[in-house]
């Protein structure tokens, strides 16, 4: 292995290179005239390639490390129609027509795939500025009997708070479900209804989001009957999504579960790694079958689908970037950052008693302004969308170096030690869910998280002290003795 300062240096002159690259991308703007698509698109491709295999060499954990983790799930969901149109290949599934509709070489879609390949730059960029190789796994230092009962006693806590919290969302969310949509559960009906569903009772958004939540704690906590307890919970709750036809809910606890578990032991060689993205890839495209046909009309051979059939159904994530490129160009003012806290406004509002419209058809969110100007709004959002309409391309731009310099900062430190595990799992959950939707719901899903993670340590604490004086009071009563 190179010597600390060879590493050092080459990821310096790495970091200057993209950081050039990523300051001509904003100050030439989209390329235009004879070559234009060429020329973003094999940007973007390249960018996407070349990021990866930067990350995943900087990143202490490689691949699984949660910074490497994010940035693939990014790529999964806007890029892959941009590689097929590059290369020139039919687009496999049954994606086409629609595809066509809005994917075509025009201003409006070489601009979003140049801001998708500018959030590519940036993110690295900012990984790259603060990311180390070097693994900081504390050093086991010599504990008395005391130190080594507390940290017990507090991967207890987070245990039983997280199967708690993991347990009554999943019973909430599944029973509502049934009371309302029983066919869903059933597989009936598809993701269209499912997302209807979800959007006229926003409180089951507000308990799929705090599953995950809870998830990372049981993952970072004690192995116990309890902890098994809570992941049979959440392998209920992740089957009956998919058989509802979602696929981000899994999807998304799935990915936060194994960035938790790597910061706390040792992994698999990358190539499995590899090789659950491929399985994951097969299991969206099942999904995609049954969220369309429902499970009834779903055969097997459907179900298993094809792994790049799947890319091609993510990346249509694509779409709101076009869309939101789309009300820029026609004159929607920058949000400022509005959208990213209406969520918490909304719970505010909500707790003080502050009458407030529906979220369905509340004008400051997102989610609204898609079902108002898209037909058929069933498209999901992107964080890349959301940043350019509140920042513009130059502040998107920032706000991903803010990312990746997080990230590259959370990468290398508290290796194994669980509190610290589950911190970074409910912030990663929640960022994650942003990839594919609005960040309504994110900003509060990880203060209730953080909540969550700090009551389980309070906990932890007066179990231990109420161990302590168990242990004390013996002794106190063989001094005390006549």
């Amino acid at each position: 292995m190179p010597p600390p300062e060879r590493l050092g240096l080459s990821r310096a002159v790495t970091a200057l290179a993209v950081a050039t690259v990523l300051v001509w991308s904003l100050l030439s703007g989209v390329p235009s005239g004879v070559g234009a698509e060429t020329r973003v698109f094999g940007l973007t491709v390249i960018a996407a390639v070349l990021c990866t295999g930067m990350l995943v060499r900087s990143a202490p954990l490689g691949l699984w490390s949660g910074g490497p983790m994010f940035f693939v799930v990014l790529v999964l969901f806007h890029v892959p129609l941009v590689g097929f149109a590059l290369a020139g290949a039919d687009i496999p599934g049954d994606e086409v027509d629609y595809i066509s509709l809005w994917f075509s070489p025009n201003g409006q879609v070489l601009r979003a795939v140049w801001l998708v390949a500018q959030a590519l730059l940036a993110f690295t960029l900012g990984y790259l500025l603060l990311g180390r190789r070097r693994s900081t796994w504390p050093v086991p230092a010599p504990d008395d009997d005391e130190a080594a009962r507390a940290r017990a006693q507090t991967a207890a806590a987070m245990t039983l708070t997280g199967t708690i919290i993991v347990v009554v969302t999943v019973l909430y969310v599944l029973g509502t479900i049934a009371v309302l949509e029983p066919g869903l559960l059933l597989g009936r009906g598809g993701k269209r209804l499912y997302d209807a569903t979800v959007a006229a009772n926003p409180s089951l958004t507000a308990g799929i989001t705090f599953t995950l939540s809870g998830m990372s704690l049981v993952v970072a906590g004690r192995r116990s009957p309890v902890r098994t307890t809570g992941l049979v919970f959440f392998g209920i709750f992740a089957a009956s999504t998919l058989v509802m036809g979602s696929r981000t809910s899994a999807l998304y606890a799935l990915v936060g579960l194994v960035v938790v578990l790597a910061r706390l032991r040792s992994m698999p060689r990358q190539a499995i790694a590899v090789l659950v993205v491929v399985t994951g890839l097969v299991v969206v495209s099942g999904v995609e079958r049954v969220r369309d046909e429902g499970l009834a009309a779903t055969g097997v051979g459907e179900m298993l689908g094809s792994p790049l059939a799947a890319t091609v159904e993510m990346g249509a994530t694509l779409r709101p970037v076009v869309e939101t490129v789309s009300w820029v160009e026609q004159g929607e003012a920058p949000h400022h950052g509005r959208t990213f806290m209406m969520g918490t406004i909304r719970f505010v509002e909500l707790i003080a008693g502050v009458e407030r419209e529906h979220s369905a058809v509340d004008p400051r969110l997102v989610g609204t302004l898609l079902r108002d100007r898209v037909q058929n709004y069933e498209i999901g959002y992107s964080i890349v969308a959301e940043s350019f309409l509140n920042f513009g391309t130059t502040g998107s731009a920032l706000l991903f170096v803010g990312l990746g310099m997080m990230f590259g900062r959370w990468d290398r430190r508290g290796l194994g030690r669980p509190v610290d595990a589950a911190v970074y799992g409910v912030v990663f959950s929640a960022l994650l869910a942003t990839i594919r939707s609005t960040s309504t719901t994110t900003v509060s899903t990880i203060l209730l998280g953080l909540a969550a993670v700090a009551f389980a340590v309070w906990l932890g604490s007066i179990r231990h002290r109420a161990a302590e004086r168990m242990v004390a009071q013996p002794t106190v009563r063989e001094v005390t003795a006549p």
